[in-house]
């Protein structure tokens, strides 16, 4: 039998093309190609057939365009019913790819993706629905986009360089309505914009994903349900972690069951924010065991600053129900807490503000500080049961001018750190709440600061114990209970506002608290030895 003869007819009447096809689709650990069949990189697991994309054209030169044989490759792998494409190391120069369904694209280590320098190498934008921009809603525009899928997986050692170095241009990974997703363990590279965008994706995981010279966001699950993001590091100028519910799937839907714990996140925007684009619901989020940078990245200015931390802002009549942030170490982050419900209206047929509640920050150390963090809501829409507690924030502060309780409402502005101008306190402002707790916090300054640390203004159910750093100044307070500490000599209680009243006082040390005339004498309850001071 002729050497031909058994590449086209096989062994025993079996063709080589049918063994290799029958032996990828049953999980034989067999590359299949157009060419050869490789057997499977050493240690591999034997999850589906192995397509090497340099059997399919590829060069890997870092200057030859490897776009239509990439392609090629994860269209075979398609064909086949699902598989692996490995991406070896080298420098593989590409357009726009489309990505399949039961596939997985590895890139081992020394392989770099390369985005074209050429935005016409790629499908042109599309608007999706809705008012956002269209880096929100866009899911086209993308080095490696799919939609409308299940089980896809992007990993390995190796780096996606969008080779960018400015912002607008295509996305590195953009998926739509994907299910059972994994990025895993990916370098991405000087992205033009969202790093990592995931429109109305479920059951989600991003693990050990780097990004560095990010011109935009960095990883931005927009209306996903079940998303678990772990062990990231993320440096971004724009919100390096930011969860979105926008609509750009032409109805609300909500961004819920959400876990990010052990990441690194740095920007100077925000490094962790729910919003802004808030159409739909937030719930049931955690961010755990993280380290927060509001430093601008290495070589980049700060165009996007905003300066938040911790960012929770619904402004499109999304309610945010159901937020645990605990065990977070900021550094040089403008304001670390930024909580704002207001009433943009963005997508909202009738403008109405939502609902932001059953918020807990705990276990928060906050060091270089330089504008005051805050806590909003609206007249008669309160921000409703938010515990802080277990929290160390230090400013800067420096301010030598004393500031009344005329701040600006600006419901419908968009929610920035900024916003308000100059604040009343130095260390946190709420305003507009019912049941909040602020529970041993630490607000300080590194130089003095004639304004009090804590200022709280039309809250009703509010229970203040173990605030240290500076004085407190409270403002139609409307029930609650506020409980004493060791203080300096001097005022360091000071009530105001006609609507004061049902507020219980304990453990203050004589002549610490002053309370304002307008206060009815039942408005404010010394328990204990707490004596009162009212001025003439």
């Amino acid at each position: 039998m002729s050497r031909r003869q058994i590449e086209n007819d096989g062994i025993g009447g079996v063709s080589r093309r049918h063994f290799v096809r029958t032996s990828a689709l049953l999980g034989g650990g067999l590359i299949a190609t157009s060419g050869i069949a490789r057997a499977a990189p050493a240690g591999a697991p034997s999850r589906g057939p192995y397509f090497d994309v340099r059997d399919f054209g590829a060069i890997g030169d870092g200057k030859t365009d490897d776009t239509r044989a990439l392609q090629r490759a994860l269209d075979s792998a398609r064909q086949a019913g699902g598989g692996i494409v490995q991406v070896p190391a080298g420098t593989w120069l590409s357009g726009g790819l489309q990505l399949h369904s039961r596939l997985t694209v590895d890139l081992a280590p020394g392989a770099t993706l390369l985005a074209s320098p050429e935005g016409d190498d790629f499908p042109p934008y599309e608007r999706g629905r809705g008012d956002s921009d269209v880096e929100t809603t866009d899911f086209a525009h993308a080095l490696l986009a799919g939609r409308d899928l299940d089980h896809v997986t992007i990993q390995g050692a190796g780096v996606i360089d969008m080779n960018r170095d400015s912002r607008f241009g295509p996305k590195p990974i953009a998926l739509r309505r994907c299910r059972f997703v994994t990025i895993r363990d990916v370098t991405i590279l000087r992205s033009p914009n969202y790093c990592v965008s995931l429109g109305g994706c479920d059951d989600v995981l991003v693990d050990g994903v780097t990004i560095r010279d990010a011109y935009a966001d960095g990883i931005d699950p927009d209306c996903c349900r079940r998303v678990r993001i772990s062990n990231c590091d993320v440096e971004a100028d724009d919100d390096a972690l930011c969860l979105k519910t926008s609509f750009h799937l032409g109805s609300r839907h909500a961004t819920e069951e959400v876990t990010i714990t052990n990441c690194r996140l740095r920007s100077p925007s925000n490094c962790f924010k729910l919003g802004t684009e808030s159409s739909g619901d937030f719930r049931q989020i955690v961010l755990s065991n993280c380290v927060l940078n509001g430093l601008p990245p290495e070589h980049h200015d700060d165009d996007a600053a905003e300066g938040g931390g911790i960012a929770l802002l619904t402004v499109d009549g999304g309610t945010i129900d159901g937020v645990v942030v605990a065990n977070v170490v900021m550094h040089d982050v403008a304001a670390p807490l930024f909580l704002r419900l207001g009433n943009r209206g963005r997508d909202q047929a009738r403008r109405a503000p939502g609902k932001l509640r059953n918020v807990t920050i705990s276990g928060i150390v906050a060091l270089g500080a330089s504008d005051t963090s805050s806590i909003s809501g609206l007249p008669d829409h309160p921000i409703e049961r938010v515990v802080v507690e277990n929290v160390r924030i230090a400013t800067t502060g420096g301010s030598d001018e004393k500031h009344g309780l005329d701040v600006p409402e600006r419901a419908a502005e968009y929610p920035e750190v900024s916003m308000y101008g100059d604040l009343p306190a130095f260390g946190l402002y709420v305003r507009h709440g019912r049941d909040v707790v602020v529970r041993n916090v630490e607000l300080n300054v590194e130089r003095a600061d004639v304004r009090p640390a804590l200022v709280a203004d039309d809250v009703a159910q509010l229970r203040l114990t173990g605030v240290g750093g500076g004085s407190v100044w409270l403002n139609d307070i409307q029930g609650g209970l506020v409980q004493g500490n060791l203080v300096p000599e001097g005022v360091y209680l000071r009530m105001t506002g006609e609507n004061t009243k049902s507020v219980a006082l304990t453990g203050w040390t004589p002549g610490a608290v002053e309370v304002a005339p307008e206060i009815t004498p039942t408005g404010v309850m010394p328990v204990a030895d707490t004596a009162l001071r009212r001025p003439s």
